[in-house]
């Protein structure tokens, strides 16, 4: 460097190089770069420093020193190969435009958009009379030019200008180097303190007892962007957007949850859906880890979400995992608890340490209850914690359902059944209680089916009984309901202990006697429909139905009164009784209100 630089450019590459040391900032460096270049090139007027930008695959002007250089130059994006900047980018060595001719020709590389910009801003009488261009090198790689112009005709670029202005390249390469680690490393601490600051506050909000929602809504005001929460199963628990988020696109975030929800990963994942021809950016982020996601925290954003905030939601999906965590502990506890009052229930046992239990769990044992049991059908085959996640869920829409206007119940799980206990003052009728109820599960049982999961619900409500020294009955009374729909095929999947009038009978006998029963009365009519597929049972059915009224009931088949006449007296013949008999028709009547509810028994068939 001695050899080709004078000693005067080596006092000047000194203080340029000293000047560099003085800031870290990027648009000082570069600034500073362009204005002692100029100053210790004695041809120089004027000049620009241009940076490679890899993903617009263009150079663009990040310093322009001169009377109008910043109109033109902060306008102009150059190709490789495009004017004297572009050639030297392209060329990777220092290039001398000793002329007028050779500047014109290398400005006619330009295209015509940026030549039109030249024009505009460059007085006619206003002529380059000599250019140097120099690469900045940095580790092999070209990553901008610093382009040097004269305008005097006294003054031309020399060899000893060249290897200054590489010289000057060279520092201008390791300072900006320097400054771009510095500007990562800021980058760093202030996405690390964002990410602290939101931990910070969030972990605030937990201590005080805000819930879910609060950490939701501050998470939304934070990034400003519409916020979901979604559950190990895909369903919404928790939200904060604004009203630009319409009901459709709320809709497909919901259905897209629901597929996503079964293939988390461990880290998070971007993807892009479109709704009426807008973009989104669909940010989802898991909480917990494999094997036992607790769900998902969704975002939803109009824009690129920067790598800061990514951060930031990560260190809120901690938070957020505790406090589901937290709450799933709460929970199960309760359910502990309340599990173990429900099995000393079910027994009958009750005393004194019973009775002090239950009033800890805000029962009183004076007042009248009901028994309500929700059998869960194919869950046993489920993962285990597939079949845990629905049990909670279910669960709590029963809470919601059953439990918002009566505090003093509970809904708890029992293996693969979901046990509730209403209580009622003993001024309410059991009629009341009972309509209420009915209507109460019906709701349930909507809600249930609108969820679309892979279980089929079955209910058996027990009667009301005062107190709870005889609550084990309603109880008992509430499962022999859901084995008479299990065990008989019963269409409705909702049954009361008090509509099942005769059919009782069936649950104070076994199988085998009731099937006897039926076949001691019906047997023989049975076997001839079997085998000629005929209409006298069907008959007999319709004939009680309408309390044995000849009209009515031949209306009923749509036939004439001579044929309903017929039919009656051959069903006499075939079951040896005579349908005036009282006694007789009781039997009748008891073993045909059976038999509607196990016709399909396959023991019925083989008799």
């Amino acid at each position: 460097m001695k050899e080709t630089l004078t000693h005067r450019q080596l006092h000047s590459l000194i203080h340029v190089s000293n000047v560099l040391n003085t800031s870290l900032d990027i648009d000082t460096i570069i600034d500073s770069i362009m204005i002692e270049t100029i100053s210790v090139v004695d041809a120089a007027d004027g000049g620009s420093l241009w940076l490679y930008d890899t993903n617009r695959e263009c150079l663009i002007a990040q310093s322009a020193q001169g009377e109008f250089y910043p109109q033109i130059f902060k306008q102009i994006r150059l190709k490789p190969d495009e004017s004297m900047t572009g050639m030297t980018f392209a060329a990777r060595e220092c290039l001398i435009f000793p002329n007028e001719k050779e500047i014109k020709k290398a400005l006619s590389t330009l295209s015509p958009h940026n030549y039109d910009l030249l024009k505009k801003y460059i007085p006619n009488n206003f002529n380059f009379t000599s250019v140097i261009s120099a690469p900045i090198m940095l580790k092999g790689d070209c990553i901008g030019v610093i382009t040097l112009d004269s305008f005097q005709l006294s003054l031309h670029f020399k060899q000893e200008d060249i290897n200054l202005l590489k010289a000057i390249c060279h520092q201008a390469a390791v300072a900006l180097e320097k400054s771009s680690l510095y500007r990562e490393k800021e980058k760093t601490v202030r996405k690390l303190s964002h990410s602290i600051e939101i931990h910070r506050n969030l972990a605030n909000l937990v201590l005080q007892g805000e819930g879910l929602y609060s950490i939701i809504h501050y998470i939304h005001q934070t990034i400003g962007q519409h916020t979901l929460l979604f559950d190990d199963l895909g369903e919404l628990i928790a939200s904060a957007y604004d009203s630009s988020l319409c009901s459709e696109i709320l809709h497909l975030v919901k259905q897209q949850a629901k597929q996503i929800v079964g293939s988390l990963e461990n880290s998070h994942s971007v993807t892009e859906i479109e709704v009426n021809k807008n973009v989104y950016q669909l940010i989802v982020l898991p909480l917990g880890s494999k094997p036992k996601f607790l769900g998902m925290l969704i975002i939803l954003s109009t824009q690129k979400i920067s790598d800061v905030n990514i951060s930031a939601l990560e260190h809120a999906c901690t938070v957020i995992s505790l406090e589901l965590v937290k709450e799933q502990a709460v929970f199960d506890t309760q359910q502990r608890l309340k599990g173990e009052l429900v099995t000393k229930l079910f027994s009958g046992q009750i005393d004194e340490t019973l009775i002090q239990k239950a009033k800890n769990l805000n029962f009183d044992p004076k007042r009248n209850y009901i028994a309500i049991i929700i059998n869960l059908d194919n869950i046993s085959t489920m993962d285990k914690l597939l079949r845990d996640s629905m049990m909670r869920k279910i669960i709590q829409m029963a809470h919601q359902v059953f439990l918002e206007k009566n505090s003093q119940g509970i809904a708890v799980r029992n293996q693969n059944q979901i046990v509730i206990l209403l209580s009622f003052r003993s001024k309410v009728s059991s009629a009341s209680i009972v309509s209420e109820i009915k209507e109460l599960v019906k709701e349930f049982q909507q809600e249930v089916d609108l969820k679309n999961y892979e279980t089929d619900v079955t209910i058996g409500i027990g009667r009301v009984k005062e107190g709870l020294l005889h609550v084990h009955r309603s109880l008992q009374e509430a499962t022999k309901c859901l084995r008479f729909i299990q065990s008989y095929h019963f269409e409705n999947q909702i049954l009361s202990y008090t509509d099942l009038g005769v059919q009782r009978f069936i649950l104070q006998n076994s199988e085998e006697e009731v099937i006897d029963f039926i076949h001691e009365v019906l047997g023989p009519l049975i076997e001839y429909e079997q085998l000629r597929k005929g209409e006298l049972l069907m008959t007999l059915f319709v004939y009680l139905e309408w309390n044995q009224n000849v009209k009515k009931a031949a209306d009923a088949l749509h036939v004439h009164t001579n044929t309903l006449n017929y039919r009656l007296k051959r069903i006499e013949e075939i079951l040896l009784i005579n349908l005036t008999d009282s006694k007789q028709l009781l039997n009748i009547h008891l073993a045909i209100s059976i038999y509607q509810h196990i016709k399909n028994k396959a023991t019925l068939q083989k008799q």
